[in-house]
Order: structure tokens, then C-alpha cells, then sequence
């Protein structure tokens, strides 16, 4: 009886499994990660502010908010106002203050409007710094009066800064606990898109323009007030 030979398996048919075993799991870990709802708390002292061994849950620090306007948030933007030249900082709680304040009253009224045609409800944004590094938070939830599903967005933002003033990019990207690497260039395109497209009070778009660089400085954010080179 003749002896049958033994099929060895085409390398192509090996690189095809192992692709297929690959993108499998990369597809598992995005969908576990994505699922996995980040953790927000306001101090690292506080319960569940750390996780165990195996747990992917991201954990954000929010940033502080002040309950008022502040003396120093209130001088700083008179000077902004007048172009009187020189540094003026401003610390996170002050600035999520100020955009909390900004619009809120036209944003109330849009939602009471059309409560049920939102395909995504949009937080509040909220601002954290660190050091010389900055973080913008924003939680949206997809369908809100269907199936809701809740994503925590966070980036991290700089200023660069030229002869025409500061630009925002996007330099990193979370959605809860899945890392979007790669797409800060295609997010950064979005946000100023996103800027330029909001209609933003005329006060606020003349203290803008009065800023010449911005930095950020012991978690302090630094705006030099002055005229701009072009």
C-alpha cells in the first residue's frame, strides 16, 4: 500500500492564520478598552482613584473649578480687554470658571429645544494642567434617549505660538480607555474646525486677539498680552 506524504501547510496559509489571529485580538483589546468606562475623580486620594493588576481602567484627574470669579481671573481679563502688555496667568479652576460661564445660557436653550433630536449629548469641557502639560476632557453620550452609550474623551492640547499668535493642537487622544495614537494631526484639523466654525462673543474674539503667545508655566496658564507681529 503506498504510504501518503504528509501536507505541509503553504506559507501563505500560515501568515493568513496568524494575521487573521492577530487582528482578531487587536479587535477584541479596542472593543474591551473602548467598552471599559474611564474613571474620573477630582483628587488621587479619593476611593477607586488606583486599579488592580489586570484592570485596564483608565483613570483621569478632572480639573479644578472655581465656584466664583475669581479677583485675578477678573483682572486678567480686564487686561486682556485693554491690550495692556504683559504676562497675565491663569490657573485651571479659573479657566474652567470662565468657560463654564461662557455661553451658557444659549447652550440651555438649545437643548431645551430639541431635546430628541440629539444624536449625541456633549458635556461640559473641562481643563486640567499639569505642570507644562494641558488636558481637555469631554464627555459625550451617543443616543441619549435610546441605548446611551458614554465616551470620555481626553486630549492633550499645546499652544504653538508664531508671529500671528497661538494655534491649539492636539498632541495625544483617549476615548475612555482605548489610546488613539497617531491622529493628532486629523483631530487637531477637527478642533480648529470646530473653533472657527463656533460663534463665539465679540468680547471674547477681541481678547483673543490680543494674545501674543501663550505658555504654560507650574500649572499655570500664561498668556502674554501685547500686539501682534501680523
Amino acid at each position: 500500500m503506498k504510504k501518503l506524504k504528509t501536507k505541509e501547510p503553504k506559507l501563505l496559509t500560515l501568515i493568513l492564520t496568524a494575521s487573521s489571529g492577530i487582528f482578531l485580538g487587536v479587535l477584541l483589546g479596542i472593543t474591551i478598552l473602548l467598552s471599559r468606562p474611564a474613571k474620573v475623580v477630582t483628587s488621587m486620594d479619593e476611593d477607586g482613584a488606583t486599579t488592580e493588576r489586570g484592570d485596564y481602567t483608565s483613570i483621569y484627574m478632572k480639573g479644578r473649578v472655581s465656584g466664583t470669579e475669581t479677583s485675578n481671573l477678573r483682572g486678567g481679563l480686564s487686561r486682556l480687554q485693554r491690550r495692556s502688555p504683559g504676562p497675565v496667568s491663569f490657573s485651571e479652576a479659573e479657566i474652567n470658571y470662565f468657560f463654564g460661564q461662557l455661553g451658557k445660557g444659549d447652550k440651555e436653550e438649545t437643548t431645551e429645544e430639541t431635546p430628541d433630536k440629539q444624536p449625541a449629548k456633549i458635556g461640559p469641557f473641562n481643563l486640567r494642567i499639569q505642570d507644562d502639560r494641558m488636558f481637555a476632557n469631554l464627555k459625550v453620550v451617543v443616543d441619549p434617549q435610546g441605548d446611551p452609550f458614554e465616551l470620555l474623551a481626553v486630549a492633550e492640547l499645546k499652544f504653538e505660538n508664531s508671529e500671528s499668535g497661538p494655534t491649539l493642537s492636539v498632541t495625544g487622544l483617549r476615548l475612555n480607555s482605548l489610546p488613539i495614537p497617531g491622529l493628532g494631526g486629523l483631530v487637531t484639523s477637527l478642533v480648529q474646525s470646530k473653533i472657527a466654525e463656533t460663534a463665539w462673543p465679540e468680547e471674547f474674539i477681541e481678547m483673543w486677539q490680543n494674545v501674543k503667545t501663550i505658555t504654560l508655566e507650574d500649572g499655570q496658564l500664561i498668556a502674554e498680552v501685547g500686539l501682534r507681529q501680523a
